[in-house]
């Protein structure tokens, strides 16, 4: 996990899934980061605006 912080004050958390699919790697983030926000009080009222995914090639993935 990597987490910036811009000049507006906004955070940009990086997180590496091992999962099947994009679909699959933005829930997992998304539950991930709602749980983090949720139960951490120092983030009480902290918002999570957006989750994406990119596929990032690796030796995980079967290619010949």
């Amino acid at each position: 996990m990597s987490v910036h912080q811009d000049g507006t004050g906004e955070v940009t958390v990086g997180v590496f899934s091992l999962s099947a699919g994009l679909a699959e790697a933005e829930e997992r983030a998304a539950a991930l980061l709602g749980r983090a926000v949720g139960e951490e009080p120092e983030l009480a009222g902290v918002d999570v605006l957006a989750v994406g995914a990119a596929l990032v090639p690796g030796p995980w993935w079967d290619f010949d």
